[in-house]
């Protein structure tokens, strides 16, 4: 069920950057309805799957530079040369991780970490307050994703916490209890696209203080708090219809990182075309067919085996690499480190000769008074 979910969450990842930069995007229409829903729990659920998989912290330390951070690493410089191939032109910020990788960077510091923040009290009640407040805080920007990162942590503490017997719990509802949950959802994403304009669409990828965005304090405070029950409402949902059986969108599940990486690439391609071309076509019915069979083209590609082996082979080969490279550098240390100490030893026993020779020849300093002092004691 799980590697379903995960599977079905990476199918709807490309159709939300499809349909935002596929040249026909309005936030009242339909396009802005499936861009609400797919964003207001698509990365929550990733990040609620990946901290319920995250309860051994130990392991997770050691696992989460070589499965978070080295992708991270290996994919700035990816998609500069990508931009520049296909833009003509790049910016290389540091300070700003490239599209889509903040996911990598976030969960990097939410494993890397957790038996730091575990020894917080009441963490999770912290996390909530600071998420719903986060937009108050002008540094909390896409600098370092620390906009997402904040906002994002609360579901993975929930998740860290929750027990399968708590899951099991959630799986309760009945055949129409899901379908009468699913059309309240959908219903919410509706009035949010048609009416509710005081909170733009880039408010729910949840990067941006409210300021950058021209949304009022109040209004992003219960936008956030909007977002976290329907987030939860939609968790709730999938856990409860999705299937435990082994299928096609469960494979998917479990080859996502190529899907994630590389259907950026036909995002770029997309957005560059239908600005100068207007590729896509205008009528509505065949435009969201053609975006639809777009990210089920991805999808179906990058998580074939030949591209995931690739995937594979380049991301491990480097790695095995840089850790050989690592302990090249940890060897020539150590030859450095042999002669400096030796040469170090010999510095401080010349100091220490030196020091013993001058204390030989001088003259001991006499304390007492003499014997016919007339002074006082």
């Amino acid at each position: 069920m799980f590697d379903t979910f995960r599977g079905l969450l990476m199918w709807t990842i490309p159709i939300s950057h499809f349909t935002r930069v596929a040249g026909h995007f309005s936030q009242a229409s339909l396009s802005g309805v499936i861009y609400i829903t797919i964003n207001v729990f698509v990365m929550q659920a990733f990040v609620f799957l990946s901290g319920y998989f995250s309860k051994k912290p130990d392991r997770s330390k050691e696992t989460s530079f070589h499965t978070f951070m080295w992708p991270y690493l290996l994919g700035i410089p990816f998609f500069y040369c990508i931009r520049y191939i296909i833009w003509g032109s790049a910016n290389w910020n540091l300070d700003v991780p490239p599209f889509a990788l903040w996911y990598l960077w976030a969960l990097f510091f939410y494993r890397y970490f957790t038996k730091e923040w575990m020894k917080v009290p009441y963490i999770l009640e912290l996390s909530i307050l600071v998420y719903l407040l986060a937009g108050q805080v002008p540094f909390l920007s896409d600098k370092f994703g620390l906009g997402r990162v904040v906002s994002y942590f609360p579901f993975f503490v929930m998740a860290f916490y929750c027990t399968g017997d708590q899951l099991k719990k959630l799986q309760c509802l009945k055949k129409w209890h899901c379908w009468l949950l699913g059309a309240v959802l959908t219903g919410a994403s509706c009035v949010l696209a048609f009416c509710v304009p005081q909170l733009p669409v880039g408010f729910y990828l949840l990067k941006s203080p409210a300021c950058e965005l021209g949304i009022t304090w109040y209004w992003d405070i219960i936008g956030r708090a909007i977002i976290l029950a329907l987030a939860w409402g939609w968790i709730i949902l999938m856990v409860n219809i999705l299937p435990s059986k082994m299928n096609y969108v469960a494979y998917v599940g479990m080859n996502t990182m190529p899907v994630y990486i590389f259907h950026l690439i036909v995002r770029y391609l997309v957005k560059k075309y239908t600005i100068f071309f207007g590729v896509l076509p205008e009528n509505w019915v065949v435009y969201y067919v053609t975006i639809f069979a777009l990210a089920g083209l991805c999808v179906f590609v990058f998580s074939s085996k030949p591209v995931v082996k690739i995937y594979d082979f380049v991301v491990e080969g480097l790695w095995k690499v840089f850790l050989w490279l690592l302990d090249r550098c940890k060897d020539i240390l150590a030859l450095i480190h042999k002669p400096v100490a030796a040469l170090t030893r010999v510095v401080l026993d010349g100091i220490s000769s030196i020091d013993g020779g001058v204390s030989e020849h001088e003259e001991p300093i006499n304390c007492e008074k003499p014997a016919d002092s007339k002074e006082p004691a």
